[in-house]
């Protein structure tokens, strides 16, 4: 017997191990284990939960139409993979465990190892699918074509049918109904912003392809126009893989043949593919350092960025900015949206890091903790490691780091307004003119702002440049592997710089000519 054990892979469609387990009619068992570590885990919030078990009860329903059903099992995943493997074996089967290998949390990590040793000791056989592209040797140098020839390779094919007979085991196994009313408390949410399934990725894709990918280029840092659609609100059918990065890749590419005499979709679509392949570069880098995690990435930052309890003006200044009320409107728009949909478009996300870490001085620890809490495509590799991005440890090699002016980025990302209106009714009647004048002060129940954003720029701004300095003289000094890959990294931004540049040259040329 096929023992199949979804993951972070939940779907049936360009999923290896299900169509390798599922050949020649093998008898097969797919299993899911709702295992207590993830939903007791601190950094998991109601979103991300939910979308995971409406995720599981369409892929059961997909299932079911093949002959199938999902086995929903709940405990530990060690013990209920050994003790249903011995089961399986009294009752004169020969499992064979399929998993597609995941690049998340250590847990995981020291989980599948001690599942695999089982498996060893018992001297039976297991198979680890890929569930997307990754480079399993650090070959730098050929991760780009590496990566395109993997999204270019034929897609595995979902079957017709799956054969499960109906198999006795005596494990704590759910229904789903029996899990809604179980953790009913993830299930009540006002709203629903991003559900869950397989069927319903493949149905965001395809609305995405049919118009929502126009002006995607420039739309997707707008926050208004991403929050109604503009981007292609894929992120946690990524995450959880109710669709592949590798179906996406190629619609999207016949999508683009199709309108390859429109220089705009043209545009729009590569910006998006470009935004799939920064995806699976920071599970690459994940695998590769797995301490990025929850360690700075250069050790000069050390002092400055730790996960250590705050002091109490800065716990005062932390709760400001999660709650939305730190008198900046659009970050505080944006934090709200955060706790409400469980999503922000990148661009404020990176801009709320920034402002928490450089300009509240609060090391990127606690702000990392917290959009994980919150975020339905809450994703370790993203997330920790743009943290540290914007909070200015990476790329010590390059002279400059960015930080985000807020008030500026009112008059370039949301110049009507519109998005803090919808997240900031208290600033309803105020022009923005008076809501950056602070007009609203005194007359209204939105706060004044809780620092001078220019000051606490100059200063700890400089405090983040000394280190970076610092870092960037004891690589100079010591070469060696870090120093290395400290250039790599350099020259890959300044090669993406470029590149951006050349095809944003390239869209204008052909607008003109069009």
């Amino acid at each position: 017997m096929h023992l199949l054990w979804f993951r972070r892979d939940l779907r049936l469609t360009d999923n290896e191990i299900v169509t390798l387990a599922t050949a020649d009619g093998a008898v097969v068992l797919p299993l899911f284990i709702i295992d207590p570590w993830f939903y007791t885990w601190a950094d998991v919030g109601k979103s991300r939960v939910r979308f995971l078990f409406e995720s599981l009860e369409n892929l059961d329903r997909n299932l079911r139409k093949l002959g199938s059903k999902l086995y929903l099992f709940e405990g530990n995943s060690r013990e209920i993979l050994q003790e249903l493997t011995k089961q399986l074996i009294n009752c004169g089967y020969k499992p064979k465990l399929w998993f597609n290998g995941d690049v998340q949390v250590e847990y995981g990590i020291s989980r599948d190892k001690a599942i695999v040793d089982f498996y060893k000791e018992l001297k039976l056989d297991y198979q680890i699918g890929q569930n997307n592209f990754l480079q399993l040797e650090n070959k730098r140098d050929k991760w780009f074509e590496d990566y395109y020839i993997y999204q270019r390779r034929a897609q595995h094919q979902a079957p017709q049918t799956i054969n499960t007979p109906d198999t006795s085991v005596n494990l704590p196994q759910l229904t789903f109904e029996e899990l809604k009313q179980k953790y009913q408390h993830f299930w009540s949410v006002e709203k629903v912003y991003f559900p869950g399934g397989e069927t319903q990725a493949l149905s965001k894709l395809d609305s995405f392809l049919r118009s929502r990918y126009q002006g995607y280029h420039w739309k997707l840092s707008r926050p208004m126009l991403s929050q109604m659609g503009a981007t292609s609100h894929l992120s946690p059918h990524l995450t959880f893989g109710t669709i592949s990065v590798r179906s996406v890749y190629q619609k999207t590419k016949l999508r683009a043949e199709e309108l390859k005499n429109h220089p705009k979709a043209e545009f729009s679509l590569k910006a998006f593919r470009d935004r799939l392949r920064w995806h699976d570069s920071f599970t690459q880098r994940l695998y590769l350092y797995p301490e990025i995690a929850y360690k700075n990435r250069y050790p000069e930052f050390d002092s400055l960025y730790t996960p250590e309890p705050l002091s109490p003006a800065k716990q005062e200044l932390f709760q400001a900015w999660q709650q939305g009320r730190t008198g900046f409107p659009l970050i505080d728009a944006s934090m709200r949206q955060l706790k409400t949909m469980g999503w922000m478009n990148f661009r404020m996300r990176a801009m709320c890091a920034t402002f928490l870490t450089i300009n509240c001085g609060i090391s990127w620890h606690h702000g990392a903790k917290h959009y994980m809490n919150y975020l339905v495509d809450g994703d370790l590799a993203i997330d920790n490691w743009q943290w540290q991005i914007q909070s200015g440890v990476t790329n010590p090699l390059s002279d400059t780091f960015r930080i985000y002016n807020p008030n500026k980025n009112i008059s370039e990302k949301d110049p009507d307004g519109s998005f803090i209106y919808y997240w900031i009714p208290e600033l309803h009647g105020y022009s923005l003119q008076d809501i950056l004048a602070e007009k609203y002060i005194s007359n209204s129940s939105y706060p004044q702002r809780v620092l001078d954003w220019s000051k606490t720029r100059k200063i700890n701004g400089k405090i983040v440049s000394d280190l970076r300095k610092q870092t960037k003289v004891r690589l100079i000094s010591l070469g060696g592997d870090e120093y290395e890959s400290a250039v790599v990294a350099k020259e890959t931004v300044d090669k993406y710089w470029q590149h951006k540049d050349k095809e944003y040259q390239h869209y204008q040329q052909k607008l003109v000519q069009e």
